[in-house]
């Protein structure tokens, strides 16, 4: 039913109305350190009143009677005092004396007499209007927080620099976090909230690097930072960048660890575990995220917090959240009875939540599931009223939601249930949903628990059950990397001036719709108010409900045409810029048309480690599904991975032949047996296997798998030596290297390599034939301290690369080195009719520098290092490429860390946005020789063998050496195993 006509016909239940606080809320003051910190969806319930305030019946006369003195004399010192700092400490004090005796609603009155007091400093007037600015916000009323944050705007302009060194927190810190929850919670601009916590992020870091500064205000520019990392690690989330999200916790931990530049406060600490858990629990690690909440939790109770404190509580919700996902929250009760309890002294902590939302998950700890959902159902009413379906906050709610049908075993979700919940989240040709936002919290628990209700142990899976399975597995897959790709896309729309105007066009027309929706949200909630509370006169009332029923229908007439206008407008960029959509939102595409692309002798499988089992996903040309559910746990597979790894990891490879080098041959066996094995029916004649996998999975080196139990290498059976994996990304992405138009290379090579990471030109140096590339950083730094300039130089990718060309028999000029090799001369060099680009060099993964958000590749220095020296996935996908193949072969190790193979697939699809068909890549610390003699035999096996694919000219060089071809020592994995290639197996 179209909006306009469904108004009409709802008027005037029309939803539920917006949190409306009364007059005695308006009275509400928390000092900063209790304020709620909530990333939660704004209030959909009314606020009949303030906190109750105890009565003199529950106090003891005595104790009345001390308090009812200490206020009358801070009020008589108060009147008396003229200095305006004394007067701030005094009413200061009094806010305090009435917060602590949970009467919150008169300290608020307080904290507004601060802001208009002009006795006062500007800066601590400023800062106090930020603090009501940030509470109004949470709170709901976002008329009110504008009005005091353009007062701390203002006030700060007015503050002294002799003031600043005398303020706890600069009021530039304390305005930006305002106005970050004011744009989404208000404007329902997530992105524009996330860039001015980094706004704020930003400035305390100039702040503490800056020499002129005294200590003081280092100090508080770090406690300002450590602070922020809940908040912006929510908002990457929320914003989908969850690889950014986990890498920037762990930056942060690893930071604070060395000791150097960040101390943390156990509270800080405990609020950083927080964060840990918000970023991993949008990485489907549940496990891992009850872990950390319950380290945060333990601090704040050994703190001996008080249980209204904001921080307490959110962490409470966060372990609610957690649970829901986990299947265990009604272990969990006393976790919501106590957040309850806090919501009836704190208003800030009743305003961050809606009422729906922590009664619907207080009722779940009891599992009355069904009286959850029609709770937690008037808050998404509210959200998609206010917000729309695109909203983080309506997709946290309606995960949660989902959660709740799947728990209930009385009225279990159904296939339909589970395909309605997808649909907003999965986009379908040739509409898109808007994958730049995320629900935090629950969605991927929603998701991954979606699976294993569609595919049960024991049970046959329907083709219908199979096809929305597989469609949950790609979108969970690609929204691992997806955020990584979203600032290539402006890079690419900055580029092109016809994708530009469209893209301009469609940020005003989301603009126009959120305006839309907004008028359309406000004329119905007044609606609602109307219904409730009707003219006392029948004749006015009937009037009056017309009069807005008309002016509801209107408004939502007006919302429906600029969604449909954007929907236009998405549906054109789409079909003139498919890239851009790949990169924005990729499609994920069904079976069958990702087997129309498929060619005989190929396979596409995607596999999901879930906390208690896998899922395997087999789409064969044609488009014939299959879907699986295997018995792994994800903990069995980390560990089974790690045992593999080891010995690559360690980057010491054998030095005689039949040495195994550590090489875990049970291990290998038993990634096969599981994940591989369950499999083979259904890959029988498949010669080129596609493996697209995510999460601890991306790690795997799957061509080190061995097909049954060994008791030395030499008796192994190698899983390369039968068929030739290709990693990719998602079906998306293989679907559209196969559908894009392709124009053939001209020039056969260009290389950048052995670059000056200390911008000064140098003499060639010889490198030992033997060596293993070095890692990044020397051994006695740490990445938390590590200078750009002080990364280790890697002499022997010239040699390789040098081996390369002449295969290719490639000019002089087509290797660039030292400072040449630069991100400036990436840029500017017209690579685009060149079939093969290398880059030898060190892959740079999240979190191994501060500052690193993504994967990059390290090159010339050229002045500021990570700022202008690393090439990222955005630059990546600037470029425009023409080629067959990028060879990354670069020094990385960052593997291990669990979350590398994932950040290597996002720079991956940079590449394969910017026009690359094939990446070859390095797994672990390559040996020199090796590596070059593998990548050498890959191109010549493809120039003497016309009829070679990329995939068999990679396998069949790796089958060399491990017959002996190559030399007895390079029979070991360590040596033909590093490389391995993702995207088209095909020859162009």
């Amino acid at each position: 039913m179209a909006l306009r006509q469904w108004a009409l016909a709802r008027f005037p239940m029309l939803l539920r109305p917006l949190c409306l606080l009364l007059a005695s809320l308006c009275l509400l003051a928390v000092p900063l350190v209790a304020t709620a910190q909530a990333d939660a969806a704004p209030p959909d319930d009314a606020v009949q009143s303030g906190p109750p305030e105890p009565s003199a019946k529950e106090r003891s006369a005595a104790a009345q009677a001390e308090f009812d003195a200490r206020v009358q004399d801070l009020r008589q010192k108060i009147a008396a005092a003229s200095d305006g700092e004394e007067r701030y400490q005094l009413l200061d004090q009094l806010s305090d004396a009435y917060f602590k005796a949970s009467r919150v609603g008169e300290a608020m009155r307080v904290s507004d007499e601060i802001v208009n007091d002009a006795k006062i400093g500007a800066g601590r007037r400023s800062l106090r209007a930020s603090q009501l600015a940030l509470s109004w916000a949470i709170s709901g009323d976002f008329a009110r927080s504008q009005r005091y944050l353009a007062s701390a705007k203002s006030l700060a302009r007015d503050a002294t620099p002799a003031e600043l060194e005398s303020l706890p927190r600069e009021p530039g810190y304390a305005f930006l976090r305002a106005e970050a929850e004011i744009a989404r919670r208000a404007q329902n601009r997530h992105e524009y909230a996330l860039s001015k916590i980094r706004e704020l992020s930003n400035l305390a870091r100039r702040n503490l690097n800056d020499p002129g500064l005294s200590g003081k205000r280092h100090q508080a520019a770090t406690n300002e930072l450590l602070d922020n990392v809940q908040m912006q690690v929510r908002l990457l989330v929320m914003n989908n960048r969850r690889q950014e999200a986990m890498s920037y916790v762990s930056e942060i931990q690893l930071v604070i660890k060395s000791g150097r530049e960040l101390k943390a406060t156990p509270v800080q600490a405990a609020s950083i575990n927080v964060a840990e858990a918000i970023a991993l629990s949008s990485q489907d690690d549940y496990d891992a995220a009850l872990a950390a909440i319950n380290t945060a939790l333990a601090t704040f109770q050994g703190l001996q917090l008080p249980e209204f404190d904001g921080r307490v509580n959110e962490a409470r919700r966060m372990r609610l959240m957690v649970a829901l996902s986990l299947g265990k929250i009604r272990d969990y009760a006393n976790d919501a009875e106590a957040w309850m309890r806090a919501r009836g002294v704190n208003p800030v902590i009743a305003g961050s939540v809606s009422m729906g939302e922590s009664d619907s998950l207080a009722l779940a700890t009891r599992g009355q599931w069904s009286d959850a959902i029609l709770r937690v159902d008037g808050s998404i009413a509210n959200q998609v009223r206010h917000q729309g379906t695109e909203s983080p906050f309506t997709k946290y709610l309606t995960a949660m939601r989902m959660l709740y049908r799947l728990n209930d075993s009385a009225k279990p979700a159904t296939q339909s249930d589970i395909e309605r919940y997808v649909a907003n989240l999965a986009n379908d040709d040739p509409d898109w949903a808007d994958g730049s936002f995320r629900g935090a919290y629950v969605e991927d628990g929603a998701l991954s628990t979606s699976l294993g209700t569609l595919v049960p142990a024991g049970t046959p899976v329907s083709d219908s059950a199979a096809a929305l399975a597989f469609r949950i597995s790609e979108l969970l897959r690609s929204n691992s990397s997806q955020g990584a790709l979203a600032d290539g896309a402006a890079r690419l729309a900055a580029g092109n001036p016809a994708l530009r105007s469209l893209v301009e066009q469609e940020q005003l027309l989301r603009f126009e719709r959120n305006a839309s929706r907004q008028q359309f949200a406000r004329e119905a909630d007044r609606a609602d108010r109307i219904a409730k509370n009707p003219p006392a006169d029948p004749m006015v009332a009937e009037r009056s409900a017309k009069a807005q029923a008309i002016e509801v229908a209107e408004k939502a007439k007006t919302l429906e045409a600029s969604n449909e206008r954007l929907k236009q407008l998405r549906r054109q960029i789409s079909a003139q810029f498919p890239v851009y959509r790949e990169l924005v939102s990729p499609n994920i595409p069904s079976a069958a048309k990702l087997g129309s692309v498929l060619r005989p002798g190929e396979v596409y499988v995607n596999l999901y480690s879930a906390a208690n089992a896998g899922f395997a996903f087999i789409v064969q040309p044609g488009g014939k599904l299959v879907a699986m559910r295997l018995d792994i746990t994800r903990e069995r597979t980390r560990n089974l991975i790690a045992a593999l790894r080891k010995p690559f990891d360690a980057a010491s490879p054998p030095e005689q032949e039949g040495d195994a080098g550590g090489f875990d041959l049970a291990a290998s066996h038993a990634l096969y047996a599981a994940w591989l094995a369950p499999l083979k029916d259904h890959l029988q004649g498949a010669k080129i296997i596609y493996i697209s996998a995510g999460g601890p999975l991306s790690s795997l080196p799957w061509n080190a798998l061995v097909t049954a139990p060994a008791a030395s290498l030499a008796d192994a059976s190698w899983w390369v030596a039968q068929v030739a994996p290709m990693q990719m990304p998602s079906a998306s992405s293989l679907v559209l290297a196969r559908t894009l138009p392709r124009r053939e290379a001209t020039r056969p090579f260009v290389a950048f390599a052995d670059p000056s990471f200390n911008g000064r030109e140098r003499s060639a140096a010889k490198a030992s034939k033997r060596s293993v590339r070095e890692s990044p950083f020397a051994s006695d730094v740490t990445p938390q301290t590590i200078d750009y300039r002080r990364l280790q130089r890697l002499p022997e990718t010239l040699d390789e690369v040098n081996a390369i060309g002449a295969a290719l028999n490639a000019g002089d000029g087509s290797i660039l080195t030292g400072t040449a090799a630069s991100r400036t001369r990436v840029m500017k060099e017209d690579i685009s009719d060149v079939r093969v680009v290398a880059f030898a060099t060190h892959g740079l993964l999240p979190g191994e520098l501060p500052g690193m958000p993504y994967a990059g590749l390290a090159l010339a220095y050229e002045g500021q290092g990570l700022k202008d020296s690393v090439l990222t996935i955005d630059d990546v996908v600037g470029l425009r490429l023409n080629a067959d193949w990028v060879v990354l072969s670069a020094c990385n190790t960052g593997f291990a860390n669990g979350w590398g193979g994932d950040s290597m697939s996002a720079l991956s699809r940079g590449f394969f946005a910017a026009g690359t068909r094939t990446v070859l890549a390095t797994q672990w610390a390559v040996e020199s020789q090796s590596a070059s003699e593998l990548t050498v035999g890959v191109f010549k096996a493809l120039a003497a063998d016309t009829s070679l694919s990329k995939a068999d000219a990679l396998v069949r060089t790796q089958r060399d050496m491990i017959e002996g071809k190559y030399g007895a020592l390079y029979r070991h994995p360590y040596f033909w195993a590093p490389y391995s290639a993702a995207g088209d197996a095909a020859r162009p």
